[in-house]
């Protein structure tokens, strides 16, 4: 399959309160030497594969001029089927979608988080919900038939009411795509600092309410996060739950490769932007690390990503990719996951189910300890 391109634009106008991404609060005119720096990142890296699906990620790729947007696009290999752009409510205009369009950028994803103005404002967002829907009409108006609407479950003082709310909003605008992040207060966020705390019940109670609602509505949910309506699922994120290469470009983005060898290498940009600058302004990539994945990074992956997606994984695969045997105490084990409602597996695929969704970490560290490769060398 054809590779996925990942662009890194960390600009943000402030930072939310859950968020430890690398991103940075900066005045406008620090946007177009990091983009050149970008381009010549591309450039250095000699890329010249046709990409399949390119990803515009961040940060808030939607506050730079579109101009620039359309400059990183020009740089980049042509024929890419799928282009999508994050963007946050209220840092859109005509000027900015006029330049999409005309990029040919054809998937916006619109961070929304909540409906609730409330909501909003205790995450530290800059939007409220009316530009939400002004922004949607606007894409609508601009053309752009696949929209995703990015939701979180869990924000602190957020109501069972509230949360319904949002999911009828959901169900009255309709996009084409919708992904629900869990609230995850990590140590690098504001909240993370602060040690706010969340109701896990409550969390579960709002995913598990949005699985059944968009269910209802016709969306298929085609993996822990996200759900499609029939055809709109995101190409690019597929990518990487499929195991397909892809190149990332921009501070702290990163890349995945197989060599002729086919053995896997992961690398990665360095997350200093001012170490970013000073690399390329020398002509070397900003390459901080790689990493070629063992065979037990392999099967931690191949579990990892195969039960994220809802149709699961074919165990058989991956076994005769790795060269394992699967012990009989590990069938046991699957056994006892299927009595307790957590997963099925009909001989061949191993999947979740939607009681063992809110429990994917747990289960998926259950399966794979003590480590499959150790006992599968025990049996022979």
């Amino acid at each position: 399959m054809r590779p996925g391109v990942y662009v890194h634009i960390p600009f943000c106008e402030q930072r939310c309160y859950y968020c430890a991404f690398t991103v940075a609060v900066s005045p406008q005119h620090a946007h177009e030497p990091y983009v050149r720096r970008l381009i010549r990142e591309i450039q250095l890296s000699q890329f010249s594969e046709e990409p399949e699906t390119i990803f515009f990620g961040g940060g808030t790729p939607s506050i730079i001029d579109g101009v620039w947007i359309q400059k990183i696009l020009a740089a980049l290999p042509k024929g890419a089927k799928e282009i999508s752009l994050e963007a946050n409510p209220g840092t859109l205009d005509q000027a900015k979608l006029e330049c999409y369009a005309g990029a040919g950028i054809n998937r916006i994803s619109l961070g929304a988080q909540s409906f609730h103005d409330e909501d909003l404002k205790n995450a530290g967002r800059l939007h409220n919900s009316a530009d939400v829907f002004r922004d949607i009409e606007s894409l609508r108006k601009h053309g752009f038939n696949n929209i995703n609407i990015d939701l979180i479950a869990g924000l602190p003082n957020q109501q069972l009411d509230v949360w319904r709310q949002n999911l009828t909003s959901i169900e009255h605008i309709r996009p084409e795509h919708v992904s629900i992040y869990m609230l995850d207060v990590e140590d690098r966020s504001a909240w993370g600092r602060s040690q706010s705390s969340i109701s896990d019940d409550l969390s579960a109670r709002f995913y598990l309410e949005a699985a059944e609602r968009l269910s209802r509505a016709g969306y298929i949910h085609y993996e822990i996060s996200n759900w499609a309506l029939p055809g709109f699922e995101c190409c690019h994120n597929l990518k990487y739950w499929t195991g397909v290469p892809y190149r990332g470009f921009g501070v702290s983005a990163h890349s995945f490769s197989k060599s002729a060898g086919l053995a896997l290498k992961r690398f990665w940009n360095t997350t200093s932007l001012n170490d970013y600058g000073v690399m390329l302004d020398a002509d070397r990539l900003p390459i901080a690390g790689e990493e070629v994945l063992t065979r037990e990074m392999r099967l931690d992956e191949a579990f990892l990503i195969g039960l994220r997606r809802t149709c699961g994984f074919d165990i058989w695969r991956v076994a005769a990719e790795l060269g394992i045997e699967y012990p009989q105490e590990w069938f046991d084990r699957v056994c006892e996951f299927e009595d307790a409602g957590w997963v099925k597996f009909d001989g061949k695929f191993l999947k979740l189910t939607s009681g063992g969704w809110l429990l994917a970490g747990a289960v998926t560290e259950e399966l794979l300890w003590p480590t499959l490769l150790s006992t599968s060398a025990a049996t022979r």
